[in-house]
């Protein structure tokens, strides 16, 4: 079964204004109710399929805006995933897909052993963000989900233009069954990175700009 990997933008600090989630604006309180409608949506399809994580996604996101993510079920890393999930969504751009993979985890794993022999710094290897967990300005644990799905990564745009630099210097010399899926990696990049340094000063620029990546499946 393959797992589909999406990416979006959003800003770090908006999504841990919901962590918890104190003295929210209108706007804010309003993407709340947005969040708690589509996690009751969330639950009900996973009901349907039978899947039971021995949290809900509701209670999950309730925990979550709380501050505290300390149910003691195996699987409430899956809801607080879930969870988190929803939250980074309404508070970020439009989700796009990067590809489906069979394996993420071997794809990134083959991917960062290539580009590191080829030249590339350590510091800018996919795998580190694309399977980062959540931000790192969120003050408490988020459980990580035992079998890895969902997963959440983010990295900071700053960071995003010279990883494209380093990865297109070398993509030809990466092995060509990578090479495709590294040029889509590239232009996804590329894509937000060159908008957030050519909008700095606009009033929707921050310097926290990161893009977030979730794997699903």
């Amino acid at each position: 079964m393959s797992k589909v990997v999406n990416y979006s933008m959003a800003n770090r600090g908006e999504i841990a204004r919901f962590l918890p989630a104190l003295d929210l604006s209108t706007d804010e309180s309003r993407r709340l109710d947005n969040m708690r409608v589509r996690a009751k949506a969330r639950q009900e399809s996973l009901d349907h399929q039978d899947v039971d994580w021995g949290l809900s996604v509701p209670d999950a996101l309730e925990e979550l805006i709380s501050g505290r993510a300390d149910s003691p079920a195996d699987y409430a890393g899956c809801a607080y995933y879930a969870a988190l999930q929803i939250i980074i969504d309404h508070n970020a751009s439009d989700s796009s897909t990067l590809a489906s993979y069979r394996s993420p985890v071997t794809y990134f794993s083959a991917l960062d052993d290539a580009l590191s022999s080829a030249g590339v710094p350590a510091d800018l290897l996919p795998y580190q963000y694309v399977f980062s967990g959540p931000p790192s300005e969120i003050g408490f644990r988020i459980p990580h989900p035992l079998e890895g799905s969902p997963e959440i990564g983010c990295w900071p745009l700053a960071k995003a233009g010279p990883a494209v630099a380093a990865y297109r210097a070398v993509l030809d010399r990466v092995d060509a069954d990578l090479r495709y899926d590294l040029g889509e990696l590239i232009e996804a990049l590329d894509g937000w990175a060159s908008e957030w340094n050519e909008g700095e000063g606009a009033w929707w620029w921050a310097e926290d700009g990161s893009i977030f990546f979730s794997i699903t499946g």
